[in-house]
C-alpha cells in the first residue's frame, strides 16, 4: 500500500490510497490509518476511502495497544500514562470517547476487585471553591505540602477558565504552586474549562478516577474563581471548602448561592 500523504502546520491529510488488495481490505488499512492518526499528535486527519465516499464508512470499537499501555502505566503509577489518560477522557472525539469509556471500565473493575479483597486504598476528595483571588491556590500549596510530608500521594485537578473569544486558556494555577510542583508524591493537572458551566470541565470526574487508579489517595479539585452558582464540584467530593476573601460581603450572600 503506498499512501499519499500532504502535510500542513499542525495538520495531516490521508489524500488516497493506493492498493491492489481489494476495495475492503483497502478500506479496513485506512480507517485503521486515520484511527492512529487521531491519536496522534495530528490535530485535523481526514480521510478519503470508498466506502466512506457512498456513507457505509464505520468506525472501528477495537480498544487500540496505545490504550492498554495507558491502563498498565496507571497500574504502574506513571505519571507520563496517567496525564496522557486525563487528555484522552477530556476529549469530545467519538473514538477517542469509545478508547477513554474502555479505560474507565477497566479501571472501575479493578477498583471493585481490590474492595473485595480488602485491599483497596479509599481516596478522600476535596473540593475547594471562592472567588478570584482568595488565595485557592496558595491554599492548596501549603495543604498539599503537609500531606506529602505526612506520607499521602496528592493529586490536584485544578480548572482554569477558558476565553469566550479564542477558546485559549492561560492555566496558571500550576505556576503558583511552585513548591508542590516539584514534589514526587505531587501531582498537579490544570485544565481549561472549554465552555462547561458549573466550575469544572465535563472530564473532572473522570480524571478523579484516573488519580484514584494512579495511587493518588488526596485528590483536591480547585475549581474556577466562582460567583454564585459554580458549585458543581460538591456533588464529586467526600469534602467541599469554601474560601472566602474578607470583606466579600455578608453570610446572605453565601446562602443566596446555595454553598
Amino acid at each position: 500500500v503506498r499512501w499519499v500523504v500532504r502535510h500542513k502546520p499542525r495538520t495531516v491529510y490521508c489524500v488516497q490510497a493506493l492498493t491492489n488488495l481489494g476495495e475492503e481490505s483497502a478500506c479496513k488499512m485506512l480507517c485503521r490509518f486515520h484511527e492512529m492518526l487521531l491519536l496522534s499528535r495530528a490535530t485535523r486527519p481526514f480521510l478519503v476511502c470508498p466506502c466512506r465516499e457512498r456513507g457505509l464508512h464505520r468506525e472501528s470499537t477495537d480498544v487500540l495497544p496505545h490504550t492498554r499501555k495507558l491502563l498498565s502505566g496507571i497500574g504502574q503509577e506513571d505519571r507520563a500514562c496517567l496525564a496522557e489518560a486525563i487528555t484522552l477522557v477530556e476529549s469530545s472525539h467519538p473514538l477517542k470517547r469509545h478508547q477513554a469509556n474502555w479505560l474507565l471500565t477497566k479501571l472501575l473493575s479493578q477498583k471493585q476487585k481490590e474492595r473485595q479483597l480488602g485491599s483497596h486504598r479509599e481516596t478522600f476528595r476535596i473540593g475547594l471553591s471562592g472567588p478570584p483571588g482568595a488565595g485557592k491556590s496558595t491554599l492548596i500549596e501549603r495543604f498539599g505540602r503537609n500531606l506529602t510530608a505526612g506520607g499521602h500521594k496528592v493529586a490536584v485537578l485544578a480548572v482554569d477558565p477558558s476565553s469566550s473569544r479564542s477558546g485559549g486558556s492561560i492555566l496558571a494555577d500550576k505556576t503558583r504552586m511552585v513548591g508542590l510542583s516539584r514534589d514526587p508524591r505531587a501531582y498537579i493537572r490544570p485544565s481549561p474549562t472549554s465552555g462547561a458551566l458549573g466550575g469544572v470541565t465535563r472530564g473532572t470526574n473522570e480524571a478523579i478516577v484516573l488519580c484514584e487508579g494512579a495511587g493518588y489517595n488526596m485528590v483536591l479539585v480547585e475549581t474556577v474563581g466562582v460567583g454564585q452558582s459554580e458549585v458543581a464540584v460538591a456533588d464529586m467530593v467526600d469534602m467541599f471548602v469554601l474560601i472566602l476573601s474578607p470583606a466579600g460581603g455578608d453570610e446572605l450572600q453565601v446562602k443566596e448561592g446555595r454553598v
